[in-house]
Protein backbone atom coordinates (compact mmCIF):
# COMPACT_ATOMS: atom_id res chain seq x y z
CA UNK A 1 0.00 0.00 0.00
CA UNK A 2 1.44 3.41 -0.97
CA UNK A 3 2.29 5.95 1.67
CA UNK A 4 -0.24 8.84 1.68
CA UNK A 5 0.98 11.65 -0.58
CA UNK A 6 3.53 9.44 -2.35
CA UNK A 7 3.12 8.56 -6.02
CA UNK A 8 1.57 5.23 -6.88
CA UNK A 9 2.93 3.05 -9.63
CA UNK A 10 1.52 4.33 -12.93
CA UNK A 11 -0.93 2.08 -14.73
CA UNK A 12 -0.67 1.80 -18.51
CA UNK A 13 -3.29 0.70 -21.05
CA UNK A 14 -2.71 0.31 -24.79
CA UNK A 15 -5.08 -0.23 -27.70
CA UNK A 16 -4.30 0.27 -31.37
CA UNK A 17 -3.01 3.83 -31.74
CA UNK A 18 -3.58 4.92 -28.14
CA UNK A 19 -1.64 4.58 -24.90
CA UNK A 20 -3.05 5.90 -21.62
CA UNK A 21 -0.98 6.18 -18.46
CA UNK A 22 -2.57 7.02 -15.11
CA UNK A 23 -0.45 8.35 -12.26
CA UNK A 24 -1.71 9.43 -8.89
CA UNK A 25 -0.08 11.66 -6.32
CA UNK A 26 -2.24 12.19 -3.28
CA UNK A 27 -5.58 13.55 -4.43
CA UNK A 28 -4.49 14.36 -8.00
CA UNK A 29 -4.82 11.84 -10.81
CA UNK A 30 -2.92 12.51 -14.06
CA UNK A 31 -4.26 10.72 -17.13
CA UNK A 32 -1.65 11.05 -19.91
CA UNK A 33 -3.02 10.25 -23.36
CA UNK A 34 -0.67 9.42 -26.24
CA UNK A 35 -1.86 8.76 -29.79
CA UNK A 36 -5.12 9.15 -31.67
CA UNK A 37 -8.42 9.72 -29.88
CA UNK A 38 -11.15 8.65 -32.27
CA UNK A 39 -14.22 6.44 -32.53
CA UNK A 40 -12.12 3.27 -32.19
CA UNK A 41 -10.12 4.36 -29.14
CA UNK A 42 -12.64 6.40 -27.10
CA UNK A 43 -14.10 3.36 -25.32
CA UNK A 44 -10.74 2.78 -23.62
CA UNK A 45 -10.40 6.47 -22.73
CA UNK A 46 -13.94 6.48 -21.32
CA UNK A 47 -13.20 3.37 -19.22
CA UNK A 48 -9.98 4.86 -17.85
CA UNK A 49 -11.62 8.19 -16.98
CA UNK A 50 -14.55 6.45 -15.26
CA UNK A 51 -12.22 4.21 -13.26
CA UNK A 52 -10.15 7.25 -12.31
CA UNK A 53 -13.28 9.13 -11.19
CA UNK A 54 -14.36 6.16 -9.08
CA UNK A 55 -11.19 6.59 -7.01
CA UNK A 56 -12.50 10.07 -6.02
CA UNK A 57 -9.48 12.31 -6.64
CA UNK A 58 -10.01 16.00 -5.94
CA UNK A 59 -8.52 16.75 -9.38
CA UNK A 60 -8.19 14.82 -12.63
CA UNK A 61 -5.64 16.19 -15.11
CA UNK A 62 -6.11 14.85 -18.64
CA UNK A 63 -2.82 15.51 -20.41
CA UNK A 64 -3.40 15.63 -24.18
CA UNK A 65 0.13 16.84 -25.01
CA UNK A 66 0.98 13.71 -26.99
CA UNK A 67 -2.37 13.38 -28.78
CA UNK A 68 -1.96 13.53 -32.56
CA UNK A 69 -5.68 13.45 -33.41
CA UNK A 70 -8.79 14.37 -31.41
CA UNK A 71 -12.27 14.11 -32.92
CA UNK A 72 -15.81 14.79 -31.70
CA UNK A 73 -16.08 11.39 -30.03
CA UNK A 74 -13.04 12.23 -27.91
CA UNK A 75 -14.42 15.66 -27.03
CA UNK A 76 -17.68 14.04 -25.92
CA UNK A 77 -15.79 11.65 -23.63
CA UNK A 78 -13.94 14.58 -22.03
CA UNK A 79 -17.17 16.49 -21.39
CA UNK A 80 -18.87 13.34 -20.04
CA UNK A 81 -15.88 12.75 -17.76
CA UNK A 82 -16.54 16.07 -16.05
CA UNK A 83 -20.17 15.07 -15.43
CA UNK A 84 -19.22 11.59 -14.19
CA UNK A 85 -16.54 13.00 -11.90
CA UNK A 86 -19.14 15.07 -10.07
CA UNK A 87 -18.88 18.31 -8.14
CA UNK A 88 -16.15 17.09 -5.77
CA UNK A 89 -13.66 16.51 -8.57
CA UNK A 90 -12.00 19.25 -10.60
CA UNK A 91 -11.32 18.00 -14.17
CA UNK A 92 -8.74 19.94 -16.20
CA UNK A 93 -7.02 19.48 -19.54
CA UNK A 94 -3.49 20.02 -20.84
CA UNK A 95 -3.48 20.93 -24.54
CA UNK A 96 -0.23 22.00 -26.14
CA UNK A 97 -0.65 21.27 -29.84
CA UNK A 98 -2.90 22.35 -32.67
CA UNK A 99 -4.20 18.76 -32.91
CA UNK A 100 -5.87 19.19 -29.51
CA UNK A 101 -6.28 22.93 -29.03
CA UNK A 102 -8.08 23.50 -32.34
CA UNK A 103 -10.96 21.03 -31.75
CA UNK A 104 -11.33 22.25 -28.15
CA UNK A 105 -11.58 25.83 -29.38
CA UNK A 106 -13.83 25.23 -32.41
CA UNK A 107 -16.40 23.37 -30.34
CA UNK A 108 -16.28 25.67 -27.32
CA UNK A 109 -15.10 22.82 -25.11
CA UNK A 110 -12.32 25.09 -23.83
CA UNK A 111 -15.08 27.22 -22.25
CA UNK A 112 -16.56 24.21 -20.40
CA UNK A 113 -13.32 22.60 -19.24
CA UNK A 114 -10.27 24.52 -18.01
CA UNK A 115 -7.35 24.09 -20.43
CA UNK A 116 -3.72 24.71 -19.48
CA UNK A 117 -0.49 24.79 -21.49
CA UNK A 118 1.48 22.47 -19.19
CA UNK A 119 0.95 19.62 -16.79
CA UNK A 120 2.71 21.54 -14.00
CA UNK A 121 0.39 24.55 -14.44
CA UNK A 122 -2.64 22.28 -14.41
CA UNK A 123 -1.62 20.47 -11.23
CA UNK A 124 -0.73 23.76 -9.48
CA UNK A 125 -3.86 25.71 -10.54
CA UNK A 126 -6.20 26.75 -7.72
CA UNK A 127 -9.32 24.70 -7.25
CA UNK A 128 -12.47 26.02 -8.90
CA UNK A 129 -15.47 26.91 -6.78
CA UNK A 130 -18.54 24.66 -7.19
CA UNK A 131 -20.43 27.56 -8.83
CA UNK A 132 -17.70 27.75 -11.51
CA UNK A 133 -18.08 24.13 -12.63
CA UNK A 134 -21.42 24.59 -14.43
Amino acid sequence: MPVPGSPEEPSVRRHQDLTITVERLGGVAVVAVDGEVDLCTVPMLRDVLEATSNRAPWRIVVDLSLVRFLNAAGLEVLIDAQRVAGPGTDLRLVATTRATWRPLQLTGTHERLPVHASRAATVAAPRRRAADTG
